[in-house]
């Protein structure tokens, strides 16, 4: 993937390109954005326009042995660092061997690279440990951290970072990068709204039966009532699974609420789940338009808390019983 073919980051983009041009590029990035942004193509591709032999206009040629090797995920100068399979966090000894590869000279390129990833699952002590690399760079080496919630981070890894924030991408964007990707057309149009502006979601949409899940997820919303206790621990416990499943429950519930805020204004043209118009109609007419604010921002605190390590039952539990009590007044 070339840097000048990534779409919809046009200001990243141009503020990497910008940076190349100037032969200004920063030792350590921040790369901040939603799940399926691009986040991790463009980091990759600004690695290969620094590791290209023979760079034309600020994009890697794409041909040469280096950008083959990129291709295929095996340049020897390239790391990626992520939690071991069976660990939730990146480990004080996985930072600890990054830091010694980095501290050796690259064996092709004119430099290494690193991709941390999520970086957000750092520990206190891993985060000191890559913090004391941040402080005294190798010269060669670029490290590029990826995460969707930068305030996860420590302040001082992210004050030592140049930030980069991720939008999600656009509905017509999505439409694009699907119908790339095999996607008829007629079904990505109408699948893209569904996406939240995340490609990989979008290409793992499989129409009928997403439909199927948002639609028990709203009923499972409508029928959380705390007068009926019950009704809001059996929802939990039908709900909640992993962790990761979890979050992306959480992320279709942020799709919902949006639709509800949107459907108390005049323009109501970006509403993702059209199929669920008359019900989503109904339960915003059972809030006021702050109240629908305050639910939105209960989800994203839950999802944030779950991130954290809560335990997702318990946070579902705390989720639905905030969420009737806004729709009620209280």
């Amino acid at each position: 993937m070339q840097l000048g073919t990534i779409k919809g980051q046009q200001r990243v983009v141009d503020a990497l390109t910008r940076s190349l041009a100037a032969n200004r590029v920063a030792h350590a990035y921040l790369f901040e954005g939603p799940e399926g942004c691009g986040r991790r193509t463009t980091a990759l591709a600004l690695i290969q326009v620094l590791f290209c032999i023979q760079p034309v206009g600020g994009n890697a040629c794409g041909s040469c042995p280096s950008c083959r090797k990129l291709a295929t995920g095996n340049h020897p100068d390239l790391q990626f660092l992520s939690p071991l399979p069976d660990k939730r966090d990146i480990s004080i000894e996985q930072i600890r061997e990054l830091q010694q590869v980095l501290s050796l000279r690259p064996y092709e390129a004119n430099r290494k690279a690193c991709l941390i990833e999520p970086a957000d699952r750092m520990n206190e002590k891993s985060a000191n440990a890559l913090l004391k690399t941040l402080e005294e760079p190798p010269g060669h080496a670029i490290i590029i951290l990826l995460t969707t919630q930068a305030d996860l981070l420590l302040a001082t890894i992210r004050s030592r970072c140049q930030h980069l924030r991720f939008s999600p991408l656009q509905d017509q964007v999505i439409e694009v990068l699907m119908v790339q990707n095999g996607v008829e057309p007629a079904l990505a149009a109408e699948l893209a709204p569904l996406a939240e502006g995340n490609i990989e979601r979008a290409l793992s949409l499989d129409g009928d039966g997403d439909e199927t899940k948002r639609r028990e997820l709203m009923a499972c919303l409508v029928q959380a009532d705390t007068r009926q206790i019950s009704t809001i621990f059996d929802t939990a416990e039908s709900l909640s699974s992993g962790r990761e499943e979890t979050l992306a429950l959480c992320t279709l519930l942020v799709s919902l609420i949006r639709d509800m805020l949107l459907l108390r204004t005049v323009d109501q043209s970006g509403i993702a789940n059209r199929f669920l118009t008359v019900e989503l109609t109904t339960e915003a007419d059972r809030f006021s338009p702050d109240s629908i604010m305050a639910a939105l921002e209960l989800v994203l605190t839950t999802r944030r808390a779950i991130q954290g390590n809560a335990n997702p039952k318990l946070a579902l539990e705390h989720l639905l019983l905030g969420y009737d009590r806004l729709r009620k007044g209280v």
